[in-house]
C-alpha cells in the first residue's frame, strides 16, 4: 500500500491536492438469485455534491450477472443518474437556479478472479455508454453519448469470519471526448478580457486516462443475506476541458475557443461511503 501511494504521488501534479474536495455515498441493492450463477440485482445510491454542498445525484441500477465457472464472471446493467446541478450559465446569460440533468448508462463488464490462499486477486474490465440528455449540453466541449473503459485490480481477503476486506486500484479512459483544431490569431472578446480563438470541431476522437482511483473497504457480512460496506475512495481526476460558446445556438457569433480556460484540469477528491446488500 505504501508503495502504492508513493508511485501516485509522484505521478501527480502537486497543484491537483490544493483542489482536494470531500464527498459522501450511501447505497442500497438488492440480490436475487435465480439459480446457481445468475443474479438479477437493483439498487439506489446518493451522492453529496463537493465539499457536501447539498445533493449531487441520485442513480437507480439494474443488473444481470453470470458466473459460468468459479473464476469468471460477466455481467451487464443499466443506470439512470439524475445529477443535480445548480447556478449553469449559459452564453446568454440565462441562470438556472437548479435543475436535474439525467443520464442514460449501460454497460458489460467481465471480472476475472484467482485465489491465492486466503486472498482471493481479481481483474474487472467494464465498457459503459453514458447518454447524456441535458437539453443544454454543448456539443462541441461535452459529448453527448459518452464511451469509456474502467479497468480495476484488487484483493480481498477472505481469513476472517465475518469481515473481508479490500484493496482496489481503477483506471478510467474516456474514449471519445470532443476535439478540434484553432485558426487565425488570438482575439479578445469586446466586453471583457477573455481571448479566443477560431475553432473548428472535427470529431469525437481524444483518448485519454482521466481517472485514478484507489478504494479500501470491507465487506462485514452480518447474516447469511445482510451486508454492510463500509468504505474510502481515493480519486485522481485529469479532464481536457474545452471551452467553446456553442455557436449552434449562437451562430452569429462564430466558434470559439477560450484559450484561457481551455486545457487539462487536475484535482482529487476524497470519499467516504457506506453500502448495504440485501440477499436472497
Amino acid at each position: 500500500m505504501r508503495k502504492l501511494v508513493v508511485i501516485l504521488a509522484l505521478l501527480l501534479p502537486v497543484s491537483a491536492f490544493a483542489q482536494m474536495s470531500f464527498g459522501g455515498r450511501a447505497s442500497v441493492e438488492a440480490d436475487y438469485k435465480v439459480f446457481k450463477g445468475f443474479h438479477i440485482s437493483a439498487g439506489e445510491e446518493i451522492r453529496s455534491a463537493d465539499n457536501f454542498a447539498g445533493l449531487g445525484s441520485l442513480r437507480t441500477s439494474v443488473g444481470l450477472s453470470y458466473k459460468p465457472v468459479k473464476f469468471l464472471k460477466v455481467g451487464v446493467g443499466y443506470t439512470l443518474i439524475n445529477p443535480y446541478k445548480i447556478g449553469k450559465e449559459l452564453d446568454d446569460n440565462t441562470v438556472y437556479s437548479g435543475f436535474w440533468a439525467p443520464r442514460h448508462r449501460v454497460y458489460g463488464d467481465v471480472t476475472g478472479y484467482l485465489k491465492l490462499g486466503w486472498f482471493q486477486l481479481f481483474l474487472k474490465e467494464r465498457l459503459q455508454l453514458t447518454h447524456n440528455a441535458d437539453a443544454a449540453l454543448n456539443p462541441y466541449q461535452s459529448t453527448r453519448n459518452a464511451l469509456a473503459l474502467k479497468s480495476k485490480i484488487g484483493v480481498k481477503y477472505k481469513g476472517f469470519q465475518w469481515i473481508e476486506p479490500e484493496l482496489s486500484f481503477e483506471m478510467r479512459t474516456a474514449l471519445n471526448e470532443p476535439w478540434g483544431s484553432v485558426s487565425g490569431t488570438e482575439q479578445t472578446t469586446a466586453n471583457s478580457n477573455k481571448k479566443y480563438y477560431a475553432y473548428t470541431h472535427t470529431g469525437y476522437t481524444n483518448v485519454y486516462n482521466n481517472r485514478y482511483r484507489v478504494n479500501l473497504g470491507a465487506d462485514i457480512n452480518l447474516s447469511k443475506h445482510h451486508t454492510l460496506s463500509p468504505y474510502v475512495l481515493f480519486d485522481y481526476l485529469a479532464n481536457y476541458k474545452i471551452d467553446t460558446n456553442g455557436a449552434d445556438k449562437w451562430a452569429t457569433k462564430g466558434v470559439r475557443l477560450y484559450s484561457e480556460t481551455t486545457g487539462w484540469q487536475y484535482g482529487t477528491m476524497l470519499t467516504v461511503g457506506l453500502a448495504y446488500s440485501f440477499s436472497f
